[in-house]
């Protein structure tokens, strides 16, 4: 029974003393290096799994701040000189599809400084986008819609042709062409003032000279 016993004193103590040995140095290395990434115990809070959207909430975001085939497209052409106005809805043009609100404000001030020439013969003053958001984008075009008249004066005013009515005071059009884009014998003329009798005549000049 000794030797018995003493076989198991001496299988016992080396056990107890390996055990207390990675326990110990478990500890000691929780101590010296208290930074490593597998020692660290983090608290995860709720509230942490609110502040960061998931990728679900990301995409919808995005989609809507952006101009698709489905957004709704008005255009609203507003008579400055009655207050009056007229809304159409319309596809969004294949140009503007993909475009974000800075995007497209951006397109529309381009166009409004080099509106097309059909634009400024309806008296075109200038555009604003009134509401934009993925499902429906409102752009306001303001006009100064002119009276007819039976004929028309071209003059040179800041070097730019402008276009006036049969009373010389009223302004048809303003135009992007440079007075010194024409032939010099048009210039003299134009200093004193040339007669349009018609308007087909008047488009007829400016095409020619139009850029």
């Amino acid at each position: 029974m000794k030797f018995v016993k003493g076989i198991s004193l001496f299988v016992l103590y080396p056990c107890m003393t390996f055990f207390a040995g990675i326990y110990l140095g478990a500890e000691a290395e929780r101590y010296f290096y208290p930074n490593r990434p597998d020692l660290l115990i983090t608290e995860v809070k709720p509230e942490d799994f609110a502040k960061t959207p998931g990728p679900a909430e990301e995409v919808a975001a995005e989609e809507e701040e952006v101009l698709t085939s489905d957004t709704e497209y008005v255009l609203e052409e507003y008579d400055t000189k009655r207050g009056t106005s007229v809304e159409t809805v319309l596809k969004v043009p294949d140009q503007y599809l993909g475009m974000n609100r800075e995007n497209f404000v951006e397109a529309m001030e381009l166009y409004a400084l080099s509106p097309p020439l059909t634009e400024r013969e309806r008296g075109f003053m200038g555009l604003e986008v009134v509401s934009f958001s993925r499902s429906r984008v409102v752009v306001r075009m303001n006009y100064l819609y002119i009276e007819p008249t039976q004929g028309f004066y071209l003059k040179v005013e800041d070097n730019q042709i402008v276009v006036y009515c049969e009373d010389q005071k009223t302004v048809y059009m303003h135009t992007t062409i440079s007075a010194l884009e024409l032939p010099e014998t048009q210039q003299s003329r134009i200093a004193e003032g040339i007669f349009m009798e018609d308007e087909a005549a008047l488009y007829s000049f400016l095409e020619t000279y139009s850029s």
